[in-house]
């Protein structure tokens, strides 16, 4: 080891004859690192490196359903954003575009509660005596909880995950894959999923730009709705190969359940907002 390469890990205090600590991983201080210049060298590298892993990420997700997940279990892990950061990455993606547009895809209001859910006959008695126990009314309680169900659809959104991931574990059972296997795919599922609705909500916006009724039109709302639930279906059917080796006609059936698990998730959710937000606000 010689003077002029040689230097000494400050973390792990050993002598060190690489760019990095092999220990610790610590890079080697250098006199320019220490100017202007070299602290905004590490701010585009960091950028960099960032940007590069999750336009990567975000490409393999799309152009190859599964194999996220698949490299995630398997290698290689590196160029890639693991499955939460990336999940969350996307939910924060999505809330932007919510407020963007002026949309809540998951909040349910009030009014939809009592009269348009599988639900609202029951939940009716319930949430009446709770407005009367609060000493309010209908008319005043109403925009309350319309506005605190918004902010929990919107912060709350990973309560889905864990169910979905409960019933992939379900459905492939005989795939054998441990429980994180199925939890990487429902991270990455619902990461599709949050783009995907991303990208959904400019079109009613640029529907009411150039002079339309925007969600308010049934046909739209429904079309959407529609593409939305074709394209989940059809990226649960392709990664499902690559994840659980499922092929042939057990394959489409396998990604039909699954998807009408994500559509009772979905409902599951706006179940639970409700009563979150009935009894946590």
């Amino acid at each position: 080891m010689s003077d002029e390469t040689a230097w000494t890990c400050p973390t792990c205090v050993r002598d060190v004859a690489t760019e990095y600590c092999p220990t610790c991983g610590e890079r080697r201080l250098r006199a320019r690192d220490l100017r202007f210049r070299g602290l905004l060298a590490q701010l585009s590298q960091s950028v960099t490196n960032l940007d590069a892993r999750l336009i990567r990420t975000v490409r393999c997700l799309f152009r190859h359903p599964g194999q996220l997940t698949v490299r995630y279990l398997q290698g290689p892990r590196k160029p890639y954003i693991g499955p939460i950061a990336f999940f969350l990455l996307t939910n924060v993606l999505f809330v932007g575009m919510e407020t963007l547009t002026g949309s809540n895809v998951f909040a349910t209001p009030l009014a939809q509660h009592l009269r348009n859910q599988p639900w609202s006959e029951w939940v009716q008695p319930i949430i009446a005596d709770h407005i009367a126990a609060r000493g309010s009314t209908m008319a005043a309680y109403a925009p309350v909880f319309d506005k605190a169900v918004a902010d929990h659809a919107k912060s709350l959104v990973a309560l889905m995950v864990p169910p979905f991931a409960v019933m992939a574990a379900i459905v492939y059972r005989r795939s054998r894959r441990p429980f994180v296997a199925h939890a990487a795919f429902s991270l990455h599922f619902h990461a599709f999923m949050l783009l995907l609705l991303s990208v959904a909500l400019l079109v009613p916006a640029l529907d009411v730009w150039f002079g339309g009724r925007g969600l308010s039109s049934q046909l739209l709302d429904n079309a959407l709705a529609i593409a939305h639930l074709v394209l989940c279906a059809l990226y649960l059917y392709i990664a499902s190969g690559p994840v659980y080796g499922a092929r042939g006609a057990a394959r489409v059936v396998q990604a039909l359940i699954l998807t009408l698990g994500a559509m009772l998730t979905f409902l599951g959710y706006r179940f639970a907002l409700l009563w979150i937000t009935l009894y946590f606000d």
